[in-house]
């Protein structure tokens, strides 16, 4: 912003002043070059403020206009054989998406073991979505599972744009018959993924469910936010 204003001033000063020019020739000589003056403007559409952007990407585009500005003033005063501008303002370097570093998913917290029960299959992940089948092969089944939050859920946390936003991490585990698209049950851990509750409460995880229909394959439809990872191990009673 403070190099948008002087820029404004020349400029206008420009529009205004009588150029003292010898002949109408030199005139039109002068006039022509300013006509094919080019200058380049960043476009608007990446930093539009109100648009999700930061107000560092504000800046940095502003900081682009000014640059635009100062190259035009500095062609008009090159014509008029005028000393240049040289002005120089730091700012902080705008934020730009492809600075943005993606979540690399890291392990949970290892399921513990439970007696009489052996599992059949396992799926991990990060934030995101999936879906995986698994055929259970036979009637009573478990499913245990457990989520490792990104952000203590319901605080003010810093997000990679550089906003303050509060997150709340979530899992959210839906089961249907993959035959018939019949849903089974949707399940979420009880209360929540808040590290700062489990602190003052007692640790839940690992969460376990109990199902008394199986001989089928089953779709697992997984959707977590702001997790750094997640494990789902479907289990079943050991052969005697």
């Amino acid at each position: 912003m403070k190099r948008i204003i002087p820029v404004i001033i020349v400029i206008v000063c420009f529009a205004c002043m009588v150029i003292p020019v010898s002949s109408q020739s030199a005139e039109e000589s002068i006039l022509e070059s300013v006509k094919n003056i080019s200058v380049t403007v960043p476009p608007t559409g990446s930093a539009i403020l109100g648009a999700g952007e930061s107000m560092t990407q504000y800046q940095g585009w502003l900081e682009e206009i000014a640059d635009a500005l100062i190259t035009f003033s500095n062609n008009l005063l090159s014509l008029l054989g005028l000393e240049e501008l040289n002005w120089s303002v730091s700012s902080t370097p705008a934020t730009t998406a492809s600075a943005v570093q993606p979540i690399t998913a890291t392990p949970a917290p290892a399921i513990r073991e439970s007696p009489g029960l052996t599992t059949i299959s396992t799926i991990t992940g990060g934030s995101g979505r999936q879906s995986m089948n698994v055929t259970v092969p036979v009637g009573y089944w478990e499913l245990w599972y457990t989520a490792d939050p990104l952000v203590t859920g319901g605080q003010d946390s810093t997000s990679s744009t550089g906003t303050n936003s509060a997150l709340f991490p979530s899992l959210s585990i839906k089961i249907t018959d993959a035959a018939t698209s019949a849903e089974l049950k949707t399940i979420e851990p009880p209360g929540g993924l808040d590290k700062n509750l489990w602190q003052r409460s007692g640790d839940p995880r690992p969460w376990s469910e109990k199902f008394y229909k199986g001989y089928r394959e089953f779709t697992f439809d997984i959707t977590a936010r702001h997790v750094n990872s997640y494990v789902l191990e479907i289990r079943v009673p050991e052969e005697k």
